[in-house]
């Protein structure tokens, strides 16, 4: 988690609105043994979106009930 945690904020200080896959990239070298990543990369652009002011997105739907 810390691993996660860290790579994130990186990323926003470099980018600030990152896409999922600009996301994925960045988190790739951490693994996650507990958890799928999906909620990562939710949490990741909860973020992001905090970060610049925003209000938050509904996570979109998938076959898991969310993307």
């Amino acid at each position: 988690t810390p691993g996660f945690l860290l790579v994130a904020k990186e990323l926003l200080e470099n980018n600030p609105q990152p896409s999922r896959d600009e996301i994925k990239e960045a988190l790739s070298g951490n693994l996650c043994r507990c958890t799928g990543y999906i909620k990562i990369y939710e949490a990741v652009e909860l973020a992001a979106a905090r970060k610049r002011g925003e209000e938050a997105q509904h996570p979109r739907e998938s076959v898991y009930g969310y993307e």
